[in-house]
C-alpha cells in the first residue's frame, strides 16, 4: 500500500517516526536544499496517524531492498527476489515506481490532497475531465475518488477511462491549472495549520544535533522562511539565550559546568552573553575562566561551538530533571 505524500512529506514522516539522533545524522547526510523542504513538511504536519507512519516506514524498507538488488544484479535480479520475499503484484509496484522516479506524471499535486476534500474539487467537473483526472491516479487513489461520488455517475466515468484516446499535453496543463487555483482558492485559509507539533519536534531535532549542523541548518531556514524560524527558535533553546537566564538560576548552572568548557563557549561569542556569564561566577572562577581563555589563544570555531552545545545540554538536563523550568514565552525562566 503506498501512502499518498509528496517525497519530502514521505521523508518528513519517515524523520518523525524515528528517534531524535539518527533523525539528526539522516539530516546530516542530506542536500541543504533537502533538509529545508524536510524541515518545512515537519514544521507543517499537524499529526501523522500510526498507520501512516507503518506505510512509509515498509515503503522505505522495500525501495531500500529493491535498490540494493538493483544495485547488486539489475532490475530483473530485484524483481526475481522481491517477487520471491513479497509477492508477484508487489514486486512489480515496487519496481514499477523506482522506475519512473524522475518521470512528472499528471495530477501529482494531487496525491497530497485528503479524497474527501478532492472528491468536493472534482465532483463539479463533467465526466470526462474526472476520467482524465482519475486516470493518472495511483488504483488505491483512483477508486477513493470514484467510491465518493454518485452512484449514476460512476459507470459513466469508468466507461470513458476505458475509452480514453492520446490527450494533448496542453489540454491536460489547462486543467492542471484550473484544479490548482481551486484547490488555493478552497484551502488557503484551513491551509493556516496549527503548526505547534511540527515546530517543537524540529527545534527538538535542531537541539540534538551538533551545534555546527544546528546553526547551517536554522540559518538557512532563515532565509528559506523567516516567521518560522522565528517560531522555531522560540521553541528552542540556544546559547545566546543565556543573556534571559535570571542571576540566581544562572549561578546554579555556572556550579555544573567545567571552566574549560566555559572558557571556550566564551571565546567567541556576544559580549552580553559574556558578561552576563562572568557576572555570575565566584571571583575565584572568573579569573580560573579569563586565564583559559587567555591561554586558549586561536581555537577553532567548531571547538566553540561543542563547547557550547555541551553548556546547552547541562541546561536542557536540568530542565528535564526539574531542577530549572526554562519558559520561552515572555523570556521568563522560574526554579523551583
Amino acid at each position: 500500500m503506498d501512502v499518498n505524500l509528496s517525497g519530502h512529506e514521505k521523508a518528513a514522516a519517515l524523520i518523525l517516526s524515528i528517534d531524535k539522533k539518527s533523525a539528526a545524522t539522516v539530516l546530516k547526510k542530506l542536500k541543504d536544499s533537502d533538509v529545508e523542504k524536510i524541515t518545512y513538511q515537519i514544521a507543517n504536519f499537524k499529526s501523522i496517524p500510526s498507520e501512516t507512519r507503518n506505510e512509509v516506514l515498509n515503503e522505505f524498507y522495500e525501495m531500500c531492498l529493491a535498490e540494493g538488488y538493483i544495485s547488486g544484479g539489475g532490475i530483473q535480479y530485484a524483481k526475481d527476489v522481491l517477487t520471491e520475499a513479497l509477492g508477484a503484484q508487489r514486486s512489480v509496484q515496487i519496481i514499477n515506481k523506482m522506475s519512473k522516479l524522475n518521470y512528472k506524471k499528471p495530477f501529482k499535486f494531487l496525491q497530497q490532497v485528503d479524497a474527501e476534500e478532492l472528491i468536493n474539487l472534482i465532483k463539479v467537473e463533467r465526466n470526462q475531465t474526472i476520467a482524465l483526472i482519475i486516470s493518472y491516479m495511483e488504483s488505491e487513489q483512483a477508486s477513493q475518488i470514484l467510491g465518493g461520488l454518485e452512484e449514476e455517475r460512476q459507470t459513466e466515468i469508468i466507461k470513458r477511462i476505458a475509452k480514453l484516446s492520446k490527450i494533448s499535453p496542453e489540454i491536460i496543463s489547462q486543467i492542471e491549472d484550473k484544479l490548482k487555483s481551486k484547490l488555493n482558492d478552497v484551502v488557503g485559509s484551513e491551509n493556516r495549520r496549527d503548526e505547534e507539533a511540527g515546530i517543537k519536534i524540529v527545534s527538538d531535532i535542531l537541539s540534538s544535533i551538533d551545534r555546527k549542523s544546528e546553526v547551517r541548518i536554522f540559518k538557512e531556514i532563515e532565509e528559506y522562511n523567516p516567521e518560522m524560524a522565528e517560531e522555531i527558535k522560540k521553541k528552542m533553546f540556544v546559547f545566546e539565550d543565556i543573556t534571559d537566564i535570571d542571576n540566581i538560576i544562572l549561578q546554579k548552572i555556572v556550579a555544573k559546568l567545567s571552566n574549560k568548557d566555559v572558557a571556550l563557549a566564551l571565546k567567541s561569542t556576544a559580549e552580553s552573553v559574556k558578561t552576563h556569564f562572568l557576572s555570575n561566577m565566584s571571583k575565584r572562577a572568573k579569573e580560573i575562566v579569563q586565564q583559559e581563555m587567555d591561554m586558549l589563544g586561536k581555537v577553532r570555531l567548531s571547538e566553540v561551538l561543542e563547547a557550547q552545545q555541551r553548556i546547552v545540554a547541562v541546561i536542557l538536563e536540568m530542565e528535564a530533571k526539574e531542577e530549572i523550568i526554562i519558559s520561552k514565552k515572555d523570556n521568563d525562566m522560574l526554579v523551583e
